[in-house]
């Protein structure tokens, strides 16, 4: 792991004044969360629509969709009007869009590994998953995860006044000069949940695909071509989004030092802020790519959207007589 010199971080930070690589990086991860935004938009209504995803699996993936919407809109309302505009005010307040930020990352985590536990469950317990993820269960799953994460984060970030702040030199956020005993508290936070968390979605996921890849036949030979193909997808989906989960927290840690070039701003913000948001687009397309029920239902939309197009152009001249008639 590499230890940022937050020190030295925030002594350049306090000296730094805004200029063109301000705005790019603002600019940068506005379009991130954008894109992000649009994206998530389109699986949390499609989870919403789409027969196959009113499900156990569907409910969790809702879930999990909503809370990475919401880190999305609030990294990208402060990135843009923050970073990119410069707005005083924002920056001022970094701290909440950060206390915000490192909220809803238990819920994200925690919402993954239920996701993950869900896919391990259907590939080993068949007769007692409809037990296990009940709507009603899979409902107090979720509301324990947000309950936990709002009261570990309100007393180590709110009650201890344990600031997450961003540091204009580098562009990311990271948290504040600590005491010694609010040190110890933020390493508990991240080792104890962060790492924890990350760790059971990596041993859920290598179990999963050891099932999938070595008792495939025996596990679903009872059952449909089509569910067998559903139930492929949706593991598929899940062991991709932990390998790139397992895959950021390395890069965040370690991509500092295998960046090239002398630039530390531009290194620490590839390696926290830029990746982290990135994930923000890169789940969707991952949830569009291993669900053919999302592609079909985007084909469907753009022939939609293609043959209104076409009638809109063959009424229109008719329509431009009849108004001089």
């Amino acid at each position: 792991m590499v230890i940022r010199n937050l020190t030295a971080v925030w002594i350049l930070s306090q000296t730094a004044s805004y200029d063109f690589d301000d705005t790019l990086a603002g600019g940068l991860v506005s379009i991130e969360c954008i894109t992000g935004f649009l994206l998530l938009s389109a699986v949390i209504y499609g989870c919403q629509t789409l027969p196959p995803l009113k499900s156990p699996f569907g409910l969790l993936m809702l879930n999990q969709n909503v809370t990475q919407l919401l880190a999305c809109i609030d990294s990208g309302a402060f990135f843009f009007f923050g970073v990119l505009l410069n707005s005083k005010i924002v920056m001022k307040n970094s701290h909440v869009f950060g206390f915000v930020s490192v909220m809803l990352l238990p819920v994200i985590l925690g919402s993954f590994f239920l996701m993950s536990v869900n896919r391990l469950c259907a590939s080993t317990m068949i007769f007692a998953y409809k037990r296990i993820f009940t709507k009603h269960k899979i409902i107090i799953f979720i509301v324990s995860i947000w309950c936990f994460s709002l009261v570990f984060c309100a007393s180590i970030f709110g009650a201890r006044d344990c600031k997450f702040e961003f540091y204009t030199y580098g562009w990311f956020f990271t948290g504040a000069q600590y005491t010694e005993k609010c040190n110890d508290l933020v390493v508990t936070y991240n080792f104890g949940v962060q790492v924890t968390l990350t760790s059971l979605i990596m041993v859920s996921d290598v179990v999963t695909l050891f099932v999938l890849v070595c008792l495939r036949n025996r596990v679903y030979n009872k059952q449909s071509a089509a569910v067998r193909r559903r139930e492929m997808s949706f593991a598929g989906q899940v062991l991709i989004q932990g390998i790139v989960f397992v895959a950021h927290g390395f890069w965040y840690d370690m991509g500092y030092a295998i960046l090239p070039g002398n630039d530390d701003r531009w290194k620490y913000f590839f390696t926290t802020s830029f990746s982290s948001n990135l994930l923000h687009v890169f789940d969707p397309i991952v949830v569009f790519m291993f669900n053919p029920e999302f592609r079909k239902w985007i084909l469907n939309f753009r022939f939609w959207f293609q043959n209104n197009k076409v009638n809109v152009t063959m009424i229109s001249p008719s329509a431009a007589v009849s108004s001089h008639t």
